[in-house]
């Protein structure tokens, strides 16, 4: 017998070996598609074992597309300035893991296989870890474990599931988001931790941010009388009784979280706008040459009144801005973009107009009073209002079809949303029925007689883009 935490955690290992099998299987039988995208220089000097013809053939399908720039980084450093797009937490555990693994492995692997296989392990690590989190905080916002059940499984599930085991930081920043999320709502003394981390893998971690600040706010707030809850009386009460020491307090917590990506700020100016490297192995130098890149000592964001690399190389290599990718050849990638979009502005739509009469308070009251049971609790408001704040930001500013893997490595309100409209097969209100209790991958979607055309939806939305992203991008072939 499983406990619903125990659960999430075998399930979320087998759909990883799940898809892993899938990637092996679609890799082996169709050819790779000869894209126009950046491919890691290789060694001409490096040996290969029958151990490493292995980890080709297994791993090679998950380093498609940017796996190529995580996996260079994680050998080479930032050698070219269009690698500055690519944050250094998730290919310097890469590289330290890599290591670990060469010295275990040596001479069975050779550098490229320890990195991939590093990648890898990394990420069923953080997937597993994310997806028991995933519980916890919906456990914690809906105090509901059917409803958390529900939502961790469906993440293990997810649209962008190929992107959670490729050579891709979706997983290690859902790990540290929904780390800081569920610190923030339990007040946890280092959440400045995961936070930090959070914005070295990817750029918008800086926005996790605001939910240490918000359920502080919260926490100041719950001690005003019922009598002056208005926004002027409540800033007043917050205020009058904060010391020095508070304000320290406040201060230091978001200096430290932020630190780590000025820090990275300063690394990239120091390594692109200082004198080249004269290091550089010959093959990264030829690359460099044959592809018009960029090397350090070359760069033009420089001179800039704000020398920041990632906004320019992300304008320069990758066509990045407000509006820039609305062109009808994109109609597309709009589609394959659409359903999640769908799902986070329904959402968001629902929960305003459920708590219409308390978004005055910004949600930082405690709406029970009123009695009424609602499908969304008020705790979400900050979730919805990060959730709001990511789908315009992909709506607008960037590749359109990057908004699959973006929000659901993000945000939990796809998981939330798709858990609450989907039947449930239960027994007295229990998270599974007996019979999957007792199993690692049966799950109330496997195992129920009727489906509604929601559950229906959610399934096919769910799982076709995990089998079909697993082919497509195993093959080098364009996908979210």
């Amino acid at each position: 017998m499983y406990t619903p935490r125990k659960k999430v955690l075998w399930f979320a290992v087998v759909s990883r070996i799940a898809i892993f099998i899938l990637q092996v299987i679609f890799n082996a039988l169709t050819p790779d598609h000869h894209a126009d995208a950046f491919k890691r220089p290789s060694d001409p000097t490096e040996k290969v074992s029958p151990w490493d013809r292995v980890a080709y053939f297994s791993l090679d399908g998950l380093t498609r597309w940017d796996g190529e720039y995580f996996l260079h980084v994680a050998r080479y450093g930032y050698t070219y300035e269009n690698t500055l797009a690519f944050y250094p937490l998730y290919p310097g555990m890469i590289r330290v893991v890599g290591v670990v693994l060469l010295k275990v492995f040596s001479p069975a692997l050779n550098i490229p296989s320890a990195l991939m296989l590093a990648a890898a392990l990394i990420n069923l690590t953080c997937f597993a870890k994310s997806a028991i989190i995933l519980y916890d905080l919906t456990e914690s916002v809906f105090e509901d474990n059917i409803t958390a059940y529900k939502a961790a499984i469906l993440y293990c599930i997810n649209p962008a599931g190929i992107f959670f085991t490729a050579v891709y930081s979706e997983a290690m920043f859902a790990y540290f988001t929904f780390h800081t999320m569920l610190g923030s709502v339990r007040r946890t003394a280092t959440i400045y931790f995961p936070l930090a981390l959070s914005t070295l893998v990817r750029s918008n971690g800086i926005v996790n941010v605001g939910f240490p600040v918000y359920f502080g706010l919260k926490n100041l707030c719950s001690s005003t009388p019922l009598r002056k809850r208005n926004i002027l009386s409540t800033v007043r009460h917050i205020l009058k009784p904060m010391t020095l020491n508070d304000y320290f307090a406040a201060l230091s917590t978001l200096i430290i979280s932020m630190s780590p990506f000025l820090l990275l700020q300063i690394y990239n100016y120091a390594k692109f706008c200082g004198p080249a490297d004269a290091s550089l192995p010959a093959h990264i130098l030829r690359y460099a040459a044959e592809n018009d890149l960029v090397l350090s000592g070359n760069a033009a964001w420089c001179n800039a009144s704000v020398p920041l690399a990632y906004s320019y190389v992300q304008r320069r290599y990758w066509n990045v801005g407000f509006l820039r990718y609305y062109r009808f050849k994109q109609m597309p990638n709009f589609i394959l973009a659409f359903p999640v979009l769908l799902i986070m502005l329904h959402c968001v739509k629902e929960f305003l107009h459920e708590h219409k009469d308390e978004l005055y308070s910004l949600g930082l009251f405690d709406g029970k009073a009123k009695g009424a049971v609602k499908k969304y609790p008020l705790n979400m408001f900050v979730f919805v209002a990060h959730g709001l704040f990511l789908t315009i930001s992909c709506l607008f500013f960037v590749h359109i079809q990057v908004s699959t893997r973006l929000l659901a490595s993000a945000s939990p309100l796809i998981y939330w949303y798709c858990a609450l409209i989907m039947s449930h097969k239960g027994v007295d209100s229990q998270y599974e029925i007996g019979e999957n209790m007792r199993s690692k991958w049966k799950v109330f979607f496997l195992s129920q007689e009727r489906y509604t055309l929601q559950d229906k939806l959610v399934l096919s939305y769910f799982i076709g883009y995990t089998i079909v992203g697993c082919f497509m991008f195993s093959n080098f072939l364009p996908w979210t």
